[in-house]
């Protein structure tokens, strides 16, 4: 038939005119099925116990408002980024629901005494009361990351609103203490004391030997010292070339001088004039005379040709060869002086001889001066390799001292933070003692239980009309029989019949009850 919709099941069909027969037909049924669920639904509904629940938050930061203590130099708090990773918030998720934890916070809150059981006559065990509990909690925390904010939400639900709230609380309490004992050892503050103090000892021990090693050395300013000896050398080496050089040129001057003197005559000739050598004459003169004299008297004792008298003849001859030489020459006579050229020379010689004793005795002085200096600039370059080392140990003391206190200072800082529990994390929301419960959620439950009676009830009626042998329909007939029905007789005119159910197998195996049927 146009405009009816069937549904077969096991070789039968219903249309919706069938259906609705079938559900007037099993009203009872149906109405039955309906108040019963919705009864059992009202009834569960409000025996459930009701669920409070309370939620806390906790914002993770990358630091606290203290600078993290680290044996390294600590830069400025305005450079660090404020970003928090992932890892971060997952490990402080994994912090939160740690075993021992849990374990802490079910014993702290007393929710392992809430666990017992009745199956057994002696009492639970307190230690297997609180590992149950602590798993309890585990399942009953939900904590979720809040996407795209530095934040950790933590729910937790509870028959009691107050357990709720202190459960959370405890956590809270219990995971700082836990954050600060993991984020902060213990000790770091005696730590970075007991090495501030022994950095100051070796400061002072250091500057002590930088002390007595200038005072022992007589060093003030190494530096400008070492310089200032660097400038006499190099001035003293000046000087000695100076005076060599001096020297030198004295010694050239003496030998030119000397090689001048050598060629100039100490006297000249001032005055010159030719005169008759008349002296000469008369002194000859005179001289032949007394040679005459003597011959004479020679005679008287002896002989001519004897020895003595030959002598004064010689004698006579000459000088009368003088006299006849003298008659006939002129003499010339001369006037001279000191030569005023020698004298300059002579004078810049000793000049030059003095100026050369003076260069020399300079040399000399310079040269055991440049020694001096030489000496004592050795005796600075071996000074300062120690005076530099004393250095880098004071500088190094100095260095560390200042690190350590201020790492002191900081420890200081951090212990006091820790003592208020000032940390990287902290609760954002603390618990609050729920007023609403959060579960069941009855009217939910009660519209919720009406869909599924009337969807059980359309079920019951589904399933009763599938699984049933009775046909109460001349479409049921044809549908199982497979052939046409071509009249019916009513049901009052029929009781009998109708009384009777005639069962399926019965009209397979008569054909008139197929017809009558």
């Amino acid at each position: 038939m146009k405009g009816e919709l069937t549904t077969g099941f096991g070789g039968n069909s219903i249309s919706l005119r069938d259906g609705a027969s079938a559900l007037f037909r099993r009203r009872g049924l149906v109405l039955f099925t309906f108040f019963a669920v919705v009864l059992g639904t009202a009834v569960i509904t409000y025996q459930l116990p009701n669920k409070y629940e309370s939620r806390m938050k906790i914002l993770v930061k990358n630091q606290r408002v203290d600078v993290a203590i680290t044996p390294q130099a600590t830069g400025a708090p305005g450079g660090v980024e404020n970003e928090v990773s992932e890892n971060e918030i997952n490990s402080e998720i994994e912090l939160l629901t740690s075993r021992d934890l849990l374990t802490q916070v079910a014993k702290e809150s007393g929710l392992g005494q809430a666990q017992s059981s009745s199956f057994w006559k002696k009492p639970v065990p307190e230690a297997e009361r609180i590992e149950k509990a602590a798993a309890d909690l585990a399942k009953d925390l939900v904590i979720t990351p809040v996407k795209k904010a530095n934040v950790i939400s933590i729910s937790y639900s509870a028959n009691s609103p107050e357990v709720a709230a202190a459960v959370l609380k405890k956590l809270g309490d219990l995971y700082l203490d836990k954050h600060l004992k993991l984020h902060h050892p213990a000790g770091a503050s005696d730590f970075f004391k007991d090495k501030a103090d022994q950095y100051e000892t070796q400061l002072h021990d250091s500057e002590k030997q930088l002390t007595d090693f200038q005072q022992d050395n007589n060093l003030v300013v190494l530096g400008q010292q070492k310089d200032l000896t660097l400038q006499k050398t190099a001035e003293a080496k000046s000087k000695l070339l100076e005076s060599e050089a001096a020297a030198n040129e004295a010694t050239n001057r003496i030998n030119r001088i000397e090689q001048q003197l050598a060629g100039t005559p100490k006297r000249i000739v001032t005055q010159s004039k030719s005169i008759p050598a008349q002296y000469s004459a008369e002194h000859l003169n005179t001289m032949m005379v007394e040679l005459q004299n003597r011959r004479t008297q020679l005679l008287t004792k002896f002989r001519p040709d004897d020895r003595l008298v030959l002598e004064v003849d010689a004698q006579i001859r000459t000088t009368r060869e003088a006299l006849a030489k003298a008659e006939s020459q002129t003499a010339t006579e001369q006037a001279t002086d000191l030569n005023p050229l020698r004298q300059t020379l002579e004078t810049e010689l000793s000049r030059a001889r003095l100026e050369q004793t003076g260069a020399q005795a300079r040399r000399g002085t310079l040269a055991a001066q440049l020694r001096d200096y030489e000496g004592s600039l050795k005796k600075l370059e071996g000074d300062t390799t120690k005076h530099n080392d004393l250095q880098r140990q004071v500088k190094e003391s100095e260095d560390n001292y200042q690190l350590y206190a201020k790492k002191r200072e900081e420890a200081r800082i951090a212990d006091e933070l820790d003592r208020q529990k000032i940390t990287n994390v902290s609760i954002a929301e603390a618990p609050a003692v729920p007023r609403i419960p959060s579960s069941p959620n009855r009217s939910l439950n009660l519209v919720l239980g009406i869909f599924v009676a009337a969807f059980l009830s359309l079920g019951t009626v589904f399933s009763a009309e599938m699984l049933g042998d009775t046909i109460h329909t001349p479409r049921q007939l044809e549908a199982f029989t497979g052939s046409t029905v071509l009249a019916t007789v009513p049901e009052n005119s029929r009781k009998i019949v109708g009384r009777s159910k005639v069962k399926p197998k019965e009209i397979e195996n008569n054909p008139v009850a197929q017809l009558e049927g």
